[in-house]
């Protein structure tokens, strides 16, 4: 090892670098030459911001992040301990801008303490842009992703505030013509209410840089009732239902449109429109009726308020039945008079399906005839009689029967 040492002279090679470095600092602490360094992208900071919107009504568009590079000659040992942090840019906005515009603004370095000098600079001003500050009002719309899904509609949507106030520079007001909030309505099927941010547009639908512009909203409620529409039947019902009679209707129009809430409309399946009593109902009768819609729901627009039912009675047959059973029902009754009913029978003919009149006897059919003695004279008359017959068959015709009026004569007379 030591043979290794001696061989390759370390130890006067290390005396060697030892003596160097004496001798640098000694020429360094007692010369002290003068150096240049570079400084980049130190901040520039701005005075007279607020006195621009003060006294102009401007606000900085542009140019608050405004950086340059400078160079700084001087000792060596000063620069040593110098730092980015100690060297300060400023420039002074008081009384050169007193319109919107860009302008070109000098700047000013300030060095920590004498013996430094700032010999170089990049850029030799910075670039400044200011405009006037405004506010304006402008309306909110609202637009849909997608189209309702079939069967169901959109109606206006409602929204906490119709238009929005924005302030900020004059020029970049001057492009928003409204806005926009964009909501997603793929497969929406039930009312939606939420809370939306918006975006400033122009006249095209393009957005705007917004950066400068405050708003007095930052979102908006937006309510988007949803409501289903349907097709549904309309029916009627019959009464009584042991009727017996084989009767079908004809509606027209056959089915409506609604539209409501989707919670309400899925569970109607039809509208009744009311009922037809089959003992008073005959062939081809017609009857109208309103169309009326269950509590929650309307007719869509443009549908039918009204619908006409046609009846048909269907294998309806007659038959003729010789009855007996004739009553009179004096309401007005003379006491004098002497009422007789001449007629012993009537042959009366119902309509009805053949099923019911093959099961109806002559026993199952009575008359009444309603008279008033004390307005008939002496004589013959004929009164009309009311037949009543088994619910589901119809009495066919008018019919009548024949009294006899005689008065008592007092004894002598």
């Amino acid at each position: 090892m030591k043979n290794w040492i001696v061989k390759h002279d370390i130890f006067t090679k290390l005396l060697s670098i030892i003596a160097a470095v004496i001798l640098w600092s000694y020429f360094m602490g007692i010369q002290n030459p003068t150096r240049t360094l570079e400084y980049k992208n130190l901040s520039v900071q701005l005075t007279g911001v607020d006195e621009l919107y003060n006294s102009y009504n401007l606000k900085l568009i542009s140019g608050a992040d405004a950086t340059v590079d400078v160079k700084v000659s001087g000792s060596s040992n000063r620069l040593a301990t110098l730092t980015v942090s100690q060297i300060k840019v400023k420039a002074d906005l008081t009384d050169t801008i007193t319109a919107p515009g860009t302008y070109e603004i000098p700047y000013h370095v300030i060095l920590p303490e004498s013996g430094m000098t700032c010999v170089g600079r990049t850029p030799e001003t910075i670039t400044i842009t200011v405009d006037r500050i405004e506010s304006k009002t402008v309306p909110v719309t609202v637009k849909y992703s997608n189209d309702a899904p079939d069967g169901y509609v959109f109606e206006e949507a409602s929204l906490s505030t119709e238009s929005v106030e924005i302030t900020g520079p004059e020029t970049e007001l001057d492009k928003v013509s409204s806005a926009v909030i964009n909501i997603n309505t793929k497969k929406l099927k039930q009312t939606l209410t939420d809370n939306y941010s918006y975006k400033l547009v122009d006249k095209n639908g393009d957005a705007v840089d917004s950066n400068n512009i405050s708003r007095n909203v930052a979102s908006i409620t937006v309510t988007i009732p949803v409501k289903q529409v349907k097709k549904v039947p309309l029916q009627v019902t019959f009464s009584p239902e042991d009727a017996g009679t084989d009767v079908t209707a004809t509606i027209s129009p056959k089915e409506v449109e609604i539209i409501g809430d989707p919670a309400t409309v899925k569970d109607i399946d039809s509208i009744t429109l009311g009922a037809i009593n089959v003992n008073t109902a005959e062939n081809g009768d017609t009857y109208d009726f309103d169309i009326s819609v269950p509590t929650g729901v309307s007719l869509n627009a443009g549908q039918p308020t009204t619908a006409t039912v046609t009846v048909s009675i269907n294998d309806a047959a007659t038959k003729k039945f010789t009855i007996t059973d004739i009553s009179l029902d004096d309401i007005k009754k003379d006491d004098t008079a002497e009422v007789t009913l001449e007629t012993e029978s009537l042959e009366v003919t119902l309509s009805g399906s053949q099923k019911l009149l093959d099961s109806i006897d002559a026993d199952d059919i009575s008359a009444v005839a309603e008279i008033a003695s004390q307005d008939l004279s002496d004589g013959q008359h004929t009164i009309g009689a009311t037949i009543s017959s088994p619910d589901g068959s119809t009495v066919i015709g008018t019919y009548s029967v024949t009294v006899r009026i005689t008065r008592k004569t007092s004894e002598g007379s």
